[in-house]
């Protein structure tokens, strides 16, 4: 009996998360961090790209492997009513109209992530919110009223500043050895597994 195949567990045995990252360079000029997240919190029926994260990955500000879109984001879990809709090992220009992945069987979904040179693309609608993921230096695109005009602006963000908008959400982000969880009572970042992030009961 063949078994089927499961992108989630696939995640789960390589040690990678899936988030949505708020851009430099979204194609919504009006539509900006925090709002972004915010609004991609409870979008539904609407697909959004996601990236592959992995232990050691950068941000686009940092030197080193790539991974990530941007530095802040939202990460997710997929669900029974999930549909991902392609899977690439890079940017596969994704939009409403769809997009030029491919779909998700067990080849396709090793190869975004074996054959992906900086950051990939998952397609995925109707995902499971999990947390907040940062990857600092953070860096973000705020709307800010200059001479009179709404401009999209580039700033940097402190750690406070980048979660104070997401109330209590899991904080989550990584380094080259572990990923980590943010304690808020403590104010330290403590060392968790994926499994932990995508547990495997899920109620």
């Amino acid at each position: 009996m063949t078994s089927t195949f499961s992108p989630r567990e696939f995640l789960r045995c390589r040690q990678a998360v899936l988030v949505h990252f708020s851009t430099l360079m979204a194609s919504r000029v009006d539509l900006a961090f925090p709002d972004d997240m915010g609004q991609a919190m409870t979008l539904t029926g609407v697909p959004l790209s996601f990236s592959t994260i992995q232990v050691g990955d950068t941000n686009p500000q940092m030197q080193g492997r790539g991974g990530a879109e941007g530095s802040v984001g939202m990460l997710v879990d997929i669900g029974p009513g999930t549909l991902i809709d392609s899977v690439s090992s890079s940017d596969s220009g994704s939009s409403l109209l769809g997009s030029l992945g491919l779909p998700p069987t067990e080849q396709n979904c090793i190869d975004s992530i074996d054959k992906r040179a900086t950051s990939n693309e998952w397609h995925v609608q109707d995902y499971v919110p999990v947390g907040v993921f940062v990857l600092p230096p953070i860096w973000v695109r705020q709307i800010f009223d200059v001479d009179g005009a709404k401009t999209p602006v580039e700033v940097q963000l402190d750690l406070a500043q980048a979660i104070a908008p997401f109330g209590a959400r899991r904080i989550f982000s990584a380094n080259t050895k572990t990923f980590l969880e943010y304690d808020r009572g403590t104010q330290q970042w403590l060392a968790v597994t994926c499994d932990q992030i995508l547990p495997d009961n899920r109620s």
